[in-house]
């Protein structure tokens, strides 16, 4: 399964610099869709609470009937009403 990583191919496409997006990397769509490059696994999920690790620490992602839309090995996509994104 071949994920589409966009904000790579962002990267490549307009010459910037290897050292930008080095850790992790969010877009939030609305708050109906967050996209996440650079996680490194799951640590907890129900449909209230996603967190996940990154490099330096964690994320925590609360909302209402979230759900994961995409999870490969860098890439994930969290789809439900999000309201709080924070990072420890």
């Amino acid at each position: 399964m071949n994920i589409f990583n966009y904000l790579s191919e962002l990267k490549k496409d307009l010459h910037l610099p290897d050292t930008m997006f080095t850790s992790y990397n969010i877009i939030n769509i609305s708050g109906n869709l967050l996209y996440i490059e650079g996680h490194n696994g799951l640590i907890s999920i129900s449909t209230e609470t996603i967190i996940f690790k990154i490099k330096k620490g964690k994320i925590e992602v609360k909302g209402k009937n979230l759900f994961l839309k995409i999870l490969s090995e860098n890439t994930l996509a969290i789809q439900g009403k999000i309201y709080k994104i924070e990072v420890f």
